[in-house]
């Protein structure tokens, strides 16, 4: 299995990420309040990290942390159609999305040179907003 030092998690980088976390958003399936990862970020970033190393150098991620509590949130107030008036949000463990963020810039550092120019979606400072019109219209 391909596992260079490159590929390791500071807990140092994970103490930053949870002391940014927002207290208003919900939890998720897994119960842990925000304001707890939060204000003890610098105790639970050791162990964090010797968790997420290993599931980085074993190629497993945790179950527990795959899953996902679906709520339904409604597009109009009020809601007079299911099909038409809800959308699905899926509710995540805030540890995934943290793991997830970190794995994340690592395969965008290395893929945003060979990115297209005209990628604008899932980019930093680039938005789909910013795609020039013309990318958008039919040909004649």
């Amino acid at each position: 299995m391909y596992y260079t030092a490159q590929c390791t998690i500071q807990p140092s980088v994970i103490e930053q990420l949870l002391a940014r976390i927002r207290l208003h958003k919900s939890p998720g399936p897994d119960g842990l309040p925000n304001w707890f990862l939060r204000d003890f970020a610098s105790i639970v970033c050791e162990p964090l990290a010797a968790i997420y190393n290993a599931s980085i150098r074993e190629g497993y991620f945790p179950l527990t942390w795959k899953s996902a509590e679906v709520v339904p949130v409604p597009k109009t107030h009020p809601p007079t159609s299911i099909q038409d008036h809800l959308r699905p949000i899926s509710l995540l463990p805030v540890l995934s999305k943290v793991f997830q963020s970190i794995v994340g810039q690592w395969f965008l550092s290395v893929l945003e040179p060979s990115l297209d120019n005209c990628q604008f979606g899932c980019r930093k400072r680039r938005s789909t907003v910013h795609a020039p019109r013309k990318a958008f219209d039919p040909e004649p």
